[in-house]
């Protein structure tokens, strides 16, 4: 009976390794889509491979999407700057962040001083174009949205908008427009401007969100054929010595 026991807890332990990995603190990322928790199919993958290069052959504009279970405890503004700082992006890149675990999702973005679009029109952009699919869970629409919108963006005349880097206050600064920026933003620390937004998926929420994440769903299926397990082990055992007496 005790080994049967050990099976069925290593069992248990394996079922709760299978689930996606923590994203731990900021850190170097290479390539163009870093999808940790593997959100984004095959299929997907090569969607939005396409669009993020469309959007750099024709836009010089360099987008970076890294999809992480969580933030580690970090700001997502910040860990988005942070992990922009260490994969050396510049100017011309943007990056976005976005921890997809727990039947919630959080993102935070970052770009440079330099950036070549005004930074209050991708505030918006991810406000109203972009936050819609995160919530919806639709990890590669959300992307290919932003590098669509981003490439809109870079084809239409700024006229007096102000890019990133001037004197005018950007979206998530301390007088931001107020339709231009969603609940939760800010500007994070350092001479990179970084906008930190968090948002948590709710009832109200657009499209549908998991009642739990893919690590909860995994343990619920582990300990249920562990129950049916134990239950067979044990009729078996009762069978067994009905027969010897």
């Amino acid at each position: 009976m005790r080994r049967t026991w050990t099976v069925l807890g290593a069992l248990v332990l394996v079922l709760l390794a299978a689930g996606p990995a923590s994203a731990g603190p900021p850190r170097q990322v290479s390539g163009q889509l870093t999808d940790d928790s593997v959100v984004i199919g095959a299929a997907g993958r090569q969607v939005v491979q396409q669009t993020v290069d469309r959007l750099e052959a024709e836009r010089d504009i360099g987008l970076h999407a890294v999809f992480v279970s969580d933030f580690d405890a970090v700001p997502a503004g910040e860990w988005a700057r942070r992990t922009a700082e260490l994969s050396g992006l510049g100017d011309a890149d943007i990056l976005l962040a976005v921890a997809v675990g727990g039947g919630t999702y959080d993102y935070g973005w970052w770009v440079a001083e330099g950036f070549p679009l005004p930074v209050a029109e991708v505030d918006a952009v991810l406000a109203s174009e972009v936050g819609p699919e995160l919530a919806a869970r639709d990890w590669t629409q959300a992307v290919v949205t932003l590098s669509e919108q981003l490439r809109s963006l870079a084809e239409t005349p700024t006229g007096s908008e102000t890019p990133a880097g001037s004197e005018t206050p950007a979206a998530g600064s301390e007088t931001p427009a107020a339709s231009q920026t969603p609940a939760g933003s800010g500007t994070a620390a350092g001479s990179d401007t970084a906008t930190d937004t968090t948002m948590a998926t709710s009832d109200e929420a657009p499209g549908s969100t998991l009642p739990w994440s893919g690590t909860t769903t995994l343990v619920v299926i582990g300990i249920f054929a562990v129950v049916l397990l134990s239950g067979h082990l044990l009729s078996r055992r009762n069978a067994s010595s009905t027969s010897t007496q």
